[in-house]
């Protein structure tokens, strides 16, 4: 694996800005991207841990096998966005538009995702332990084999959702054929 290499913001937008929407192996803790503004972008395998990306702008983005441990992305558009097997532990995620986005194999492992648009997520496999769904919308989401172990649906809209093979909050199981019943219906 290559070791990451540091990026100035302002180098980081020249790049963009002349149109190199892929950056690889970069280390980006640095830096703050708060309010940024780069939509279809790609940061593929790079070090955003703890990165203010609160506001960011970045629908059809891809962050696939990049850490955002600890990262701030409330209010944040990831609309369309890519996670696949990247690190969202820790991470806030609090009204961020999420709608459609591939998260696949993520951990999101004690992440806050309050009042979060997940509608139509691809959140198959994904470590969702821990995590503060109250008041997201998971509507038609797609959560086969996702852990949600502990965590606070309170709120939640699951409406649709595909649930099979999923570890619920109270660590049941769902299998195939088992009628649901609404988060926090006794």
């Amino acid at each position: 694996m290559p070791t990451p290499s540091r990026y100035s913001l302002d180098l980081l937008n020249q790049s963009y800005s002349r149109g190199q929407l892929q950056f690889q192996h970069l280390d980006l803790r640095k830096l703050s991207l708060e309010g940024i503004k780069m939509p279809f972008v790609e940061f593929i395998d790079c070090n955003l841990q703890g990165q203010n990306l609160a506001g960011a702008f970045m629908p059809g983005g891809v962050f696939s096998h990049s850490c955002l441990r600890k990262s701030k992305l409330n209010w944040a558009n990831l609309i369309g966005t890519d996670f696949f097997l990247a690190d969202l532990s820790g991470a806030q995620l609090n009204r961020a538009m999420l709608a459609g986005a591939k998260l696949v194999g993520v951990n999101l492992q004690g992440a806050s995702l309050k009042e979060a648009v997940l509608t139509g997520s691809d959140l198959r496999g994904a470590n969702l332990k821990g995590t503060n769904l109250r008041g997201a919308n998971l509507s038609n989401a797609n959560l086969q084999g996702a852990d949600l172990r502990g965590a606070d649906l309170t709120g939640a809209d699951l409406s649709d959702a595909l649930l099979v093979g999923t570890l619920m909050p109270d660590a049941t199981y769902v299998d195939y054929g088992v009628e649901l019943l609404p988060a926090g219906a006794e």
